[in-house]
Formats: C-alpha cells, structure tokens, sequence
C-alpha cells in the first residue's frame, strides 16, 4: 500500500476513534448532569415519555459510536508498529473497562427500564469512561516513550 494513503488511512482511524469515544461518552455526560435532572422535575409519566424519545434517538448514534470505535480501535491495536513494556498489562485492564462501557451503554437503552436503574448506569458509565481517558493517555506516553519506561 502506498505510503500517504496509509498515513491518511492511519490519521483517519485515530480521528474516527476519538470522535466516536468523544460521541459516546459525551453523550452519557449530557444525560447524567442535564437530562436527569431535568427528568426527576417532571411528573413520572412525561419523564418517560421524554426518556423514551431521547433514548430512541440516541441508540442510533450510540450503536454507530460504538461500531466505529470497534473497528478504529481494532485497527489502531493491529498497526501500532511496537509494544512496549507493560503495553498489553495496561491496555486488557481498559478493554475490559470498555467492555463494561458498552455493555452498560446498551442496557441504558433498553425501553420502559427504571429512571433510578438508568442513573445508576450513567454513573458506572462515566466513571468506567473518565478511567478509559486516563489509560489511553499512558498507553500513549508507554507507546511515545518505551525507553523511558522499564
């Protein structure tokens, strides 16, 4: 394969990943600190017809985020040219906290569930999400910096 066009295929798989990672978890910001309590002011049967419409439209968008950053992570992961120390210690503990991302993300969507039940997955979400970031950017510094790292 030609030299820019896999740069730009490269480029293109990383820009992907963190919009779809920026997607889905601001997505899930909005809801815990807007929609929430926005929904516990309203009387419980417009609550749920609200949460209803919203959830409708957002799994759309949320299974296409997640689909995308299956797909730019996987090839991100394949094409990384090395792995240093460590790398694939710290990279399983966040595949499994993405997994439990996504898991959560698609029970959150199901229809008619429990407004509190919805909360409480929010939260686990966005905690799993906040430790995700954080692991990404050492897996980053492990990647720029294997040397440095023993």
């Amino acid at each position: 394969m030609d030299v820019n066009l896999t740069a730009a295929l490269g480029v293109f798989m990383r820009w992907l990943h963190i919009v779809s990672v920026i997607t889905i978890i601001g997505g899930f910001i909005f809801a815990r600190f807007m929609v929430a309590p926005a929904l516990a002011a309203l009387t419980p049967s417009a609550a749920g017809a609200f949460s209803t419409g919203m959830i409708s439209r957002f799994r759309p968008i949320l299974y296409g985020a997640i689909g995308a950053v299956l797909l730019s992570g996987l090839y991100n992961y394949l094409t990384k040219p090395i792995y240093p120390p460590h790398y694939h210690a710290v990279i399983g503990v966040k595949f499994l906290l993405v997994l439990h991302v996504f898991a959560a993300s698609v029970l959150y969507t199901i229809p008619n569930a429990a407004e509190a039940s919805r909360v409480r997955k929010l939260n686990s979400i966005l905690i799993s999400g906040v430790l995700i970031v954080l692991i990404s950017a050492v897996l980053r510094y492990l990647t720029l910096a294997p040397g440095l790292v023993k």
